[in-house]
Parts: C-alpha cells; sequence; structure tokens
C-alpha cells in the first residue's frame, strides 16, 4: 500500500513564508542575523534557483544574500504587493526592489516561489523580470 502524499501547507502559512522571506530575509542587512532568520524560515538543506546560479544550503543562500546586497546601496528595499498565490505546497509572491522613497515602486521587479515543506521553504526560485 502506498503511503500518501503529505497533507499540503494551509495558503496562510505559504503566505505568511514568502512574505517574510521578503520582507525579512531580503531586507536583513546583518548576515548573522540573515542566516537567524533564514534557520527560521527554510529546511536545513534548502535548494534556491536564481536567474544564474543554484544556491544548495542555508549558508549559500545567505552568502547570495550578501552579494546582492553588496552591489546596491543600503537605502535600497524589497518590498511586496502582498498579494500571494498558492497551489497545494507552492506559493509565488511579486516584489519590487529599489530606493526606499516615497512614491518610488521600485526599480528591479520578480516574482519568489517557494515549495514548502513540513512547515518551511524547501525550494526558492528568484525570478527577475526587469
Amino acid at each position: 500500500m502506498a503511503t500518501p502524499p503529505p497533507t499540503p501547507p494551509p495558503p496562510a502559512a505559504t503566505a505568511s513564508l514568502l512574505k517574510s522571506a521578503i520582507l525579512t530575509v531580503f531586507n536583513q542587512r546583518d548576515p548573522a542575523l540573515r542566516l537567524s532568520y533564514i534557520n527560521q524560515l527554510f529546511v536545513a538543506y534548502p535548494i534556491s534557483y536564481s536567474h544564474s546560479s543554484t544556491f544548495h544550503g542555508r549558508e549559500a543562500l545567505n552568502a547570495h544574500i550578501s552579494d546582492l546586497q553588496s552591489r546596491f546601496p543600503p537605502h535600497w528595499t524589497f518590498t511586496t504587493d502582498g498579494v500571494v498565490k498558492t497551489s497545494l505546497d507552492r506559493g509565488m509572491m511579486r516584489w519590487r526592489f529599489g530606493p526606499r522613497t516615497n512614491g518610488e515602486r521600485g526599480i528591479v521587479f520578480g516574482t519568489h516561489v517557494v515549495t514548502v515543506q513540513e512547515g518551511r521553504i524547501a525550494q526558492f526560485w528568484i525570478i527577475v523580470e526587469k
């Protein structure tokens, strides 16, 4: 008899993980503090995909974010439209990245897509649109 597939997470849990990954993890400039957030939100060995690379593990994701942040001024931040789309164990949310000024809508746009396992992000796609 086959084992039934795991129950997918509730959409609200996936939405919370995605929002935290974008707003808390990607906006944190202190690598040690960011890694503590990554440890809370991601499985022990997540796989992250960007337009140019694949990162295996929490430390590699943390290093990727540090590299990204080093190329932009500290007043650049990630924001979202707050809308999360979910299907079973997957979720996606659009983001903007750019100067933190009144009325600024972002310079770089993209989408994060995740797969959730046991309440944490297991796979993480970073899709840059502009």
